[in-house]
């Protein structure tokens, strides 16, 4: 078991390291001048080359990397040139936001999605599997901001039970969380209606197995077959879908941010993107990619633990 630890852990810095490299050099090579981009077309040569070096654009590549990497380490990213703040300290303030949509999209995903697969697989070819495999196949064909726009319409302008937008903040819990229903629920439809297929294959795949047949020879009820033998043997890729739909509900919620207009990180990379501060960019694209080596990680050792066979076979 420590073997396989240390080779998963190798395998996980490996990879961060070729991901930070590709996020540097995709970074490095966009065209045009970040400096003159910042400063507009009407800045002077002079103005230009004075942010370049406080940017550290006038050194070279392998110096500009080497300084990047060593400041994530000591947790200085550098200083936002169109923020006028620490990188850091923005990612952290915008994370507040994100990481609890996130959450709180994921936990109605799981909450939708893996009862719903269940009982599909439960009720196969009747009326509880054709209403699953209705939304499951609606959820997926309809975009998350699609949802936000609906919501928005039915919720905040004609039932007036929600702001249409913004953020108040964490001073107050209840109107932070309130504030983040919404959008939580429209990030998290698509993400239940995938969950819903993946569960209800994953469950079905399973209730053919031999172990199946065991228990309901030995006169088990059907909840308990369902839910401690079938549930149990399956979660294997409800567990991989669930890990990487949390990555995605980080990474991929710039335009429901961008609809309920929150602060989120999202939101930052999409407004860092069209102003060009490198600096931003590259720090969120790396924390993007960091997210999921990381999670790819944990899921790989979830099976060790979810499933003893791999463990044998390693």
């Amino acid at each position: 078991m420590p073997g396989i630890l240390l080779r998963r852990l190798g395998s996980f810095v490996l990879t961060l390291f070729f991901a930070s490299l590709l996020v540097f050099a995709s970074m490095d090579l966009l065209p045009g001048n970040a400096a003159a981009i910042l400063l507009g077309t009407a800045a002077r040569e002079d103005t230009i080359a004075a942010l370049e070096q406080q940017l550290g654009l006038d050194q070279p590549a392998y110096i500009r990397y080497l300084t990047w990497i060593g400041g994530a380490f000591t947790g200085d990213l550098g200083k936002s040139a169109s923020y006028g703040v620490s990188v850091g300290g923005l990612i952290a303030e915008r994370l507040a936001v994100t990481m609890p949509l996130a959450i709180m999209a994921l936990i109605i995903a799981v909450a939708i999605g893996v009862p719903m697969g269940v009982m599909a697989a439960a009720r196969w070819r009747q009326a509880p599997d054709r209403l699953a495999s209705g939304f499951a196949q609606i959820g997926i064909a309809v975009p998350d901001f699609w949802f936000g726009l609906l919501f928005i319409l039915i919720f905040s302008t004609t039932l007036q039970w929600f702001s249409a937008g913004g953020f108040p903040g964490w001073s107050d819990p209840a109107a932070g969380l309130k504030a983040l229903l919404l959008p939580a629920l429209a990030l998290a439809l698509p993400q239940a209606a995938i969950l819903t297929r993946i569960t209800r294959s994953a469950v079905l795949d399973v209730s053919g197995e031999d172990f199946i047949r065991t228990a309901q020879a030995k006169g088990l009820t059907e909840s308990r077959i369902l839910w401690r033998h079938a549930v149990r043997n399956a979660l294997v890729p409800i567990v991989t879908i669930i890990g990487l739909q949390f990555s995605f509900l980080i990474a991929g919620a710039v335009l429901v941010e961008n609809v309920f207009n929150l602060p989120g990180i999202g939101r930052l990379a999409y407004q860092s993107l069209s102003q060009r501060d490198l600096v931003v960019i590259r720090s969120v694209a790396m924390f993007f990619a960091g997210l999921v080596i990381l999670v790819n990680f944990l899921i790989d050792l979830s099976y060790l633990w979810l499933d003893p066979r791999l463990r044998a076979r390693r």
